[in-house]
């Protein structure tokens, strides 16, 4: 499937476009304007056809299989993708720089390999998201103004 038809089937999905825009970034107007055809997929900028395959590859794609149907796990889903993906590319930053540790590498290797694991499992990502939905509880009990 090429980066058109992502683009097409994110845009043909049910999710509305405040919360494609919440998950990428991409301004709902545009993700309307597109849906009317007052705006060309052809006239998007790299960046937001990037974001919109990662939203198609992330959440569209994966509607029917055996992945979360949660919107809260989803959301979770996508965000956890995010940092990810911004923890691999300064790993590898660093992998590449010309003084890099001689396990760089290996390091970025391993995030990627965690990467594809840790999203493509379903039960690990429900673990995951539970122990974050308890850790951000425990925060906002600890600093909620007790009465």
């Amino acid at each position: 499937m090429d980066a058109r038809q992502k683009v097409q089937a994110v845009l043909d999905s049910e999710d509305s476009a405040y919360q494609i825009q919440k998950l990428t970034g991409v301004n709902s107007s545009i993700i309307i304007r597109l849906r009317n055809h007052t705006r060309l997929v052809d006239n998007l900028s790299l960046g937001t056809v990037e974001k919109l395959e990662r939203y198609f590859d992330y959440h569209v794609k994966h509607e029917n299989d055996d992945l979360p149907h949660s919107v809260q796990l989803s959301h979770f889903r996508h965000r956890l993708i995010n940092l990810l993906q911004e923890l691999y590319q300064m790993q590898q930053a660093k992998a590449e720089a010309t003084n890099a540790l001689p396990d760089e590498k290996a390091m970025t290797v391993a995030i990627e390999q965690l990467f594809n694991d840790v999203i493509a499992n379903k039960l690990e990502l429900e673990h995951l998201e539970t122990i974050y939905s308890r850790a951000f509880s425990d925060s906002e009990q600890l600093t909620s103004p007790t009465k």
